[in-house]
């Protein structure tokens, strides 16, 4: 039952980012997913083995819940937060942007643990906002740098 919330959550967004009108293009897209899916394997490798802070219990469908969530669901919600981003026009939107995205990631991670999917250990609850803050503006940091890689015109040699 949880494995089907999960391959429903992650179809969802799917859809809904395929039928969305974007305003990344299509290699900022990819290029992006491959950050925040980097992001978020390693808050789970770092808290999980390293500092045993999150537990998955071995159950195959749990695992598997885990693992597309890790892979799909928070890269394409980190995704949609920038393809947003773009469309704010000034500090406030973008800071309640933010604290929305912040929100609804820090939300599914608690989903994850009320679940029985990704079970927190010792751990603050300010922890969870603050990892997603940090994810987001490393991945606006690394979205302005590459723009400015992909836009410039550059002579070909």
């Amino acid at each position: 039952m949880v494995l089907f919330i999960y391959i429903l959550m992650n179809g969802i967004a799917i859809i809904f980012f395929m039928r969305k009108k974007k305003q990344l293009h299509i290699l900022e897209i990819i290029a992006y997913w491959f950050l925040a899916s980097y992001v978020a394997q390693n808050f789970s490798a770092l808290f999980y083995m390293n500092f045993k802070n999150l537990y998955i219990p071995e159950k195959l469908s749990f695992e598997f819940s885990h693992f597309i969530s890790r892979i799909n669901l928070y890269p394409l919600i980190m995704v949609l937060f920038l393809d947003y981003y773009l469309t704010a026009n000034n500090l406030v939107k973008k800071f309640l942007l933010m604290t929305v995205f912040v929100a609804i990631l820090t939300n599914i991670e608690w989903l994850n643990h009320f679940l029985g999917v990704l079970i927190h250990r010792n751990w603050q609850l300010w922890w969870s906002p603050a990892i997603w803050f940090s994810g987001l503006l490393l991945l606006i940091g690394f979205m302005k740098i590459f723009r400015i890689l992909l836009y410039r015109g550059g002579e070909d040699k």
